[in-house]
């Protein structure tokens, strides 16, 4: 089992702690008793939710599971050899250790793993609820920071979608609103971030 250090990944400023402060509130109200959530667009701002959520007394999981990338996986440099989520829903039959816990107690992580072949079929998708499942068990929390169409978000039945200030468009947003719905994930809202990215977290 592989142990990482995250203080770099969730380092902020006295602004941006107040920001997740009341973001991570939000969050929590509004899930209620569920405990998976997923966050389209968030890279490591989804980590820093993940870790806030961890320092008000819970027991979190972070899932990297922005399958068409390796963000988290490249920033640690552990290569081929660090299993993940891919490796979960191609070979569950395995049942291969892929929790990667940090220097934090209460909170642990699953990077996104190596994708051989460069395909994922929607039958393998379907896999990932039962690892929410699975790990729902021994955490009070999962934090999935998902790809931006929302492939594995629907699998949380909830979500919240951050955007880039400067960037943003709203009638894109309305649509990634309304297809999150259609898969029957309830939005918790849009976080307009100008705050949270820090480039040396």
């Amino acid at each position: 089992m592989y142990s990482v250090n995250v203080d770099k990944l969730v380092k902020t400023s006295e602004t941006q702690a107040e920001s997740l402060l009341e973001i991570t509130d939000n969050i929590i109200e509004g899930l209620g008793n569920h405990k998976a959530f997923a966050v389209l667009g968030g890279k490591v701002d989804t980590f820093k939710i993940a870790y806030n959520i961890m320092e008000k007394g819970n027991k979190v999981l972070f899932v990297d599971g922005d399958i068409r990338t390796d963000v988290f996986l490249g920033k640690y440099k552990l290569g081929k050899s660090a299993k993940g989520v891919l490796d979960y829903i191609k070979r569950p039959e395995k049942n291969e250790e892929i929790v990667c816990v940090t220097n934090h107690k209460n909170l642990n992580l699953i990077f996104t793993g190596i994708n051989e072949d460069g395909v994922v079929t929607d039958d393998e998708i379907m896999i990932f609820k039962s690892l929410i499942d699975k790990y729902s068990k021994e955490y009070d929390y999962i934090v999935v920071d998902s790809d931006e169409d929302g492939t594995l978000a629907a699998f949380c039945g909830y979500a919240a979608i951050i955007a880039e200030k400067e960037t943003y468009d709203e009638d894109e947003l309305n649509n990634r609103v309304i297809q999150l719905e259609d898969k029957e994930c309830n939005v918790l809202g849009v976080i307009i971030s100008c705050l949270l990215y820090t480039s040396d977290a």
